[in-house]
C-alpha cells in the first residue's frame, strides 16, 4: 500500500502554505499595508 505514505506529504504542503501566508502577512503589516482593508464592510 503506497497510499499510507501520502498523508505526511499533504500535511507538509498545508503547513508550508500556512507558514508562507503567516510570514507574508507579517511582512505586509511591517511595510504598512492593512490586511483588514480588503475584507470590506464598515
Amino acid at each position: 500500500m503506497e497510499s499510507s505514505k501520502q498523508p505526511w506529504k499533504i500535511w507538509l504542503f498545508v503547513l508550508g502554505l500556512n507558514s508562507i501566508a503567516i510570514v507574508g502577512a507579517f511582512y505586509l503589516k511591517s511595510i504598512g499595508i492593512n490586511l483588514y482593508a480588503f475584507r470590506g464592510g464598515s
